[in-house]
């Protein structure tokens, strides 16, 4: 159906839309009423930016502190497209206009530790007639997030999870948090 080489990008594409599609979820406030957003819109990208061809959204999470989890995955293999296999950048100030990121914590995968606390305890095993396991065979990973740029850079089939705090004036409520 697709010339030799695009089944790849063909799967990758249509398998997110088909398996992955976006999911909105709304929730009460505790005595019952609906909450008021004070705004009837919301935009939380940048309209003049996208996420790559090769980066999916898996995580945009307000946690109960007021932070945001956010987790981004590589949709491509090492070699599986030309083009989309390649690392890959997204400016993670253009994924919150209007709104200062103040911290940024790179977390594990299930975001239950900083991933700086978890790579000092990574395990590294010893193999038979061979280097210790690790360390010839060590996978790519994105750079280390500058804070002063806020771009996260992303490997072909890594999943990044962050933990942003949004710096917002001090007459902003937790409920308008993202009201644009």
């Amino acid at each position: 159906i697709d010339p030799y080489g695009e089944g790849a990008k063909w799967r990758r594409t249509f398998g997110q839309e088909i398996y992955s599609p976006l999911l909105l979820a709304f929730a009460q406030q505790d005595d019952g009423k609906p909450m008021s957003f004070g705004a009837a819109s919301f935009s939380g990208i940048d309209p003049s930016y996208s996420l790559p061809d090769n980066v999916a959204l898996l995580t945009l999470q307000e946690l109960d502190d007021g932070n945001v989890l956010l987790r981004l995955a590589h949709l491509y293999e090492v070699e599986e497209d030309k083009e989309l296999s390649g690392v890959a950048s997204v400016e993670l100030k253009k994924l919150f206009p209007g709104k200062k990121i103040g911290k940024l914590t790179e977390m594990s995968l299930s975001a239950n530790q900083e991933r700086s606390t978890m790579e000092k305890k990574r395990l590294v095993w010893k193999v038979e007639g061979e280097g210790s396991y690790g360390e010839e065979k060590k996978a790519k990973r994105g750079r280390e997030i500058d804070p002063r740029k806020l771009e996260m850079e992303l490997y072909p089939m890594e999943i990044r999870t962050v933990l942003i705090h949004l710096e917002l004036p001090s007459s902003h409520s937790r409920i308008n948090r993202f009201d644009a």
